[in-house]
């Protein structure tokens, strides 16, 4: 298996490498990053593709974009296939041209894991042996305890510490990374996979406490979107997703707030707020003078 290939549009370029990029790529072996000179090294280096030094919302987005990268491969064989990565820090090495994430590679394929009702490419037993599973939680819990519990929570725990930025907004943004690729499959492919899907993106995005994962107090992934009806511009109501959590891109200078903003409701008195920004902190700096 040299790749699962995701679906279409944002997706087309993700996939899941088995086998190194061409020689001039740059590639991470991703368990370095549990340094935290590395993790802030790294973060550094991908501050100019965001285009601001305020590192709270740069880490956010490279955990965002690193995220891109991941989870959709590693979901995709998840809820598709049957078949459970182990996407550890200490098995994926990043391939990251300019210091960008893109894809993951596994270091080593051979600790997968197969869920038989739902693999669809012959006897299961043939290319896993051993490493079989009984039930889709036992599937889930496999996966994703090595993909938050083993590799996105102490990034994004380290992420936090070093750049203050809130729990609430990096591990939104993860969320939502992972809620959008879950909608695309449904649409992609509404009939087929539907039951697998629900019931996959149920446990992930509607059980208040992660239990799959091993982390500790209330599952971060927890609704990560909801439902707002607001007038569209003829006056009729329009339901539309919203993000549970701003990802604070709209603090970037050249920036706009993406489509599902939660603070697109208060655009107007947010760029007011933004265009006085610097004549709030010179007023500011004046009053301890």
């Amino acid at each position: 298996m040299d790749q699962i290939e995701p679906l279409l549009g944002r997706y087309q370029e993700i996939g899941l490498r088995t086998t190194p990029p061409a020689d001039g790529v740059e590639t991470l072996q991703a368990d370095i990053l549990r340094d935290r000179d590395a993790l802030w090294a790294t973060l550094e280096r991908f501050r100019e593709h965001v285009g601001t030094d305020d590192m709270r919302t740069v880490g956010v987005h490279w955990i965002g974009q690193y995220g891109y990268a991941l989870l959709p491969p590693v979901t995709l064989a998840m809820s598709r296939a049957g078949i459970g990565l182990d996407a550890s820090l200490e098995n994926l090495t990043i391939v990251q041209p300019e210091g960008s994430p893109a894809q993951v590679m596994l270091r080593d394929i051979g600790g997968s894991v197969v869920y038989p009702e739902r693999y669809p490419y012959g006897d299961p037993a043939e290319a896993f042996d051993h490493h079989l599973v009984t039930s889709p939680a036992e599937l889930r819990q496999f996966v994703l305890s090595r993909l938050y519990g083993q590799n996105l929570t102490p990034l994004i725990e380290t992420i936090r510490e070093m750049t203050g930025v809130s729990k609430k907004v990096i591990w939104g943004q993860i969320a939502y990374e992972c809620w959008l690729f879950y909608d695309s499959l449904v649409e992609a492919d509404p009939s087929a996979y539907a039951p697998r899907l629900d019931e996959d993106r149920d446990a992930m995005f509607e059980s208040l406490q992660a239990e799959w994962a091993g982390l500790p107090g209330p599952n971060p992934l927890y609704h990560p979107t909801k439902k707002v009806t607001t007038p569209d511009e003829d006056g009729q109501p329009e339901t539309w997703d919203m993000r549970s959590a701003c990802c604070l891109i709209y603090k970037v200078p050249g920036r706009h707030m993406c489509g599902a903003c939660p603070l697109g409701l208060k655009e107007d008195q947010v760029e007011q707020k933004l265009s006085t920004r610097d004549e709030r902190r010179a007023e500011m700096a004046g009053v301890g003078d």
